[in-house]
């Protein structure tokens, strides 16, 4: 192969690849060969906007401004984009940013949702539906107002004032920052936790919510109890201070008698007990009491007595089974005598006669069931203690 031949196929490889690296990273004649549509917008001014800057959609290049021009009412710019991906172009809202603190700016179309209609060729994207970056005048002019609006001493005494909170607190201030950063982790490692906890808390804030009315009535009837209180703090200091002495008074009482609490409330447990298991009788005995008072000041009147006698003998006739070997004493014998314990009636349950005798008494029933009160009596019963040991 001649040297001739060499250089051609050199030249055309190096023009390929100059040509290729133009139209793919400089974008130089690319969209020669992409489709397009194009697509206007109105703004008030055109914001630093250029010719062939770039026009982003979600962070992604999708095209570029081909053309700027002035009209009635300000600046007209018309943007060359591709069809993919599609651009919804309900409540679609184009900002003119900065990529950069030096300038650079470019187009970035925000919609606010992705459904249909998309943009298509031709449409125009309203003037009031375009943002405009700050310019670098309006930011100096608004930074000179704020700082001439500030009060040169005024300034002063804060920078004095921050002097002495923060002079020679280095120490403090390096703990403070190492608190907040030990507390920052302690935070990032519970993180989980605590986005459950917030979750979770909605369910405590409408229970909240629904007890409102509830809440707002606790707190207006504690505003009037407190009210009440204030009004009344004289008499209540007083009401304290007379109290004291008498709680002294009671302090002493209770040390006093404390030796005879355990036995006493023993001796009530056994009387509780014994009351609980009779609570019929007793009920009923309360019921027909009433009745007898009232039935006794119906008898005994101002203008006599008034009752009436109905004579019932030996209805039911008494027991005398048990007492054939007893001897009697006549009711003009007074002389002490010896209680006889084999003198007891020996008639069977369900007799016509008047069963009599504490062994025919009818049961009360069984008592009621207290745990560890057994126990609690032979520890502190004396009697009870006496029997068992």
């Amino acid at each position: 192969m001649s040297l001739r031949i060499k250089l051609a196929a050199f030249l055309a490889i190096s023009l390929v690849a100059t040509a290729y690296t133009l139209v793919r990273y400089a974008r130089v004649g690319a969209d020669l060969f992409e489709p397009a549509y194009r697509v206007g917008v109105e703004l008030a001014e055109a914001g630093g906007l250029f010719e062939h800057a770039e026009v982003t959609y979600r962070g992604v290049q999708i095209g570029r401004v081909e053309s700027l021009s002035l009209t009635a009412g300000g600046v007209r710019a018309v943007l060359r984009l591709r069809p993919e991906p599609p651009v919804p172009a309900a409540g679609l809202l184009a900002v003119v940013a900065n990529r950069s603190g030096v300038g650079e700016q470019y187009l970035d179309l925000q919609p606010s949702g992705t459904a249909r209609p998309y943009l298509e060729e031709g449409d125009t994207i309203a003037r009031e539906r375009t943002a405009l970056p700050i310019t670098t005048a309006q930011l100096l002019g608004d930074a000179e107002r704020l700082l001439t609006s500030v009060d040169s001493r005024d300034a002063e005494t804060v920078v004095t004032e921050l002097e002495q909170a923060f002079g020679g607190n280095a120490a403090h201030l390096r703990r403070l920052l190492t608190a907040g950063e030990e507390l920052t982790e302690s935070a990032v490692e519970v993180l989980p936790e605590t986005v459950t906890l917030i979750e979770q808390g909605e369910k405590v804030l409408r229970t909240q919510r629904a007890e409102g009315g509830h809440l707002k009535a606790f707190a207006r009837d504690l505003a009037s109890l407190t009210g009440s209180l204030r009004e009344g703090s004289t008499d209540l200091e007083r009401t304290i201070d007379a109290a004291t002495p008498a709680a002294r008074s009671a302090e002493k009482l209770v040390d006093g008698l404390q030796p005879h609490l355990r036995p006493l409330l023993g001796n009530l447990i056994v009387g509780g007990r014994t009351v609980s298991a009779r609570v019929a009788a007793l009920r009923q005995l309360l019921i027909g009491f009433p009745a007898g008072v009232a039935g006794a000041f119906t008898v005994v009147g101002r203008d006599g007595l008034h009752f009436g006698l109905n004579l019932n003998l030996n209805v039911p006739p008494p027991c005398t089974r048990g007492y054939e070997d007893v001897r009697r004493r006549y009711p003009r014998d007074t002389r002490v005598k010896t209680v006889d314990p084999r003198a007891t009636c020996t008639e069977p349950d369900g007799s016509p006669t008047g069963v009599r005798g504490g062994a025919d008494v009818p049961p009360p029933g069984v008592p009621p069931s207290i745990p560890g009160l057994e126990e609690w009596l032979a520890g502190n019963d004396p009697a009870i203690r006496k029997e068992r040991t």
